[in-house]
Parts: C-alpha cells; sequence; structure tokens
C-alpha cells in the first residue's frame, strides 16, 4: 500500500512542476517572432521541440532568477511587495542593463494607456454618482418639505 499511487494520479512533485511550467503557445509565439526578425527576409522558422522545451525552461529560470533577485532589492527597502522599479534593479544587478531601457519605456506605455482607460473609467463612476445624487434629491427635496408641514 505504501508508495502506491491512484490509477491516472499524478504525484505532487510533477503537478507542482506542470504549475510553474510557462504556456507553451506563447512561447513558441515569442520564439519564432524573434526568431522571423533576425532570419533572412522574416522567413518562417521551423524549432524542433527540444529546442523549444530548452527555450521554455531557461525562459523559466530567468524568470525565477529575476524575482528572486527583485525580491532580495524590495527587501533591502524594507519593503514586502516588489515594485517595477525593483525588477529594473534586479536586470541591472545581474548584468542585463541593455534590458532596462527598452523595459522602462514599455512600462512608461503601458502606465499611460492604464492611466487613461482608469481616467475614462472614474469619469464613468463619478457620472453615476451624479445621476444617483440628482434622482435623489428631488426625494430629499419632498422629504424636507413633508418635515415642514
Amino acid at each position: 500500500m505504501a508508495g502506491e499511487t491512484v490509477e491516472g494520479a499524478k504525484p505532487a512533485a510533477t503537478a507542482e512542476a506542470e504549475v510553474e511550467e510557462l504556456p507553451k503557445t506563447i512561447v513558441r509565439r515569442l520564439v519564432k517572432d524573434n526568431l522571423a526578425q533576425v532570419a533572412a527576409g522574416g522567413a518562417d522558422v521551423i524549432i524542433n521541440r527540444d529546442a523549444m522545451a530548452a527555450f521554455a525552461e531557461s525562459a523559466r529560470i530567468f524568470i525565477h532568477y529575476l524575482s528572486a533577485t527583485a525580491n532580495d532589492m524590495c527587501k533591502d527597502s524594507k519593503r514586502q511587495t516588489i515594485n517595477a522599479d525593483d525588477v529594473l534593479k534586479a536586470l541591472n544587478e545581474m548584468e542585463f542593463p541593455e534590458f532596462v531601457e527598452p523595459l522602462r519605456i514599455s512600462l512608461q506605455e503601458f502606465r499611460s494607456k492604464h492611466v487613461a482607460g482608469r481616467s475614462e473609467t472614474t469619469q464613468k463612476k463619478a457620472e453615476k454618482r451624479r445621476k444617483i445624487d440628482e434622482e435623489s434629491l428631488p426625494q430629499e427635496q419632498n422629504d424636507a418639505k413633508a418635515d415642514e408641514d
């Protein structure tokens, strides 16, 4: 009985490994897009299954290493939440300074789009509140008149 597994059940270590894997379709798309950019004439590139697995595993390890280094930067600042600056500092610490400026630009673009979306949402919420206030205002005026009588 000891050491036996239910048929079809996966050991815990295997389940954890699957959770940590990056989505294969996204890795494939990223690799193919980047290889097509450097390939002559943007030709479609065929990638061996083992090579794709190596790319995925390398990316996973890089993300873990970057996360751990950014976490160290966060702890050095006596904070508990990792922010974008921690990640950028971690890239410098890991000796990948060539990634910092492109990521900083992407982050600024993301923030500007996100702020624009947030301001639209805020405006919509403010308009809803204003309408609710306008609808409740006549009711309050009627209640006040009833109290005066």
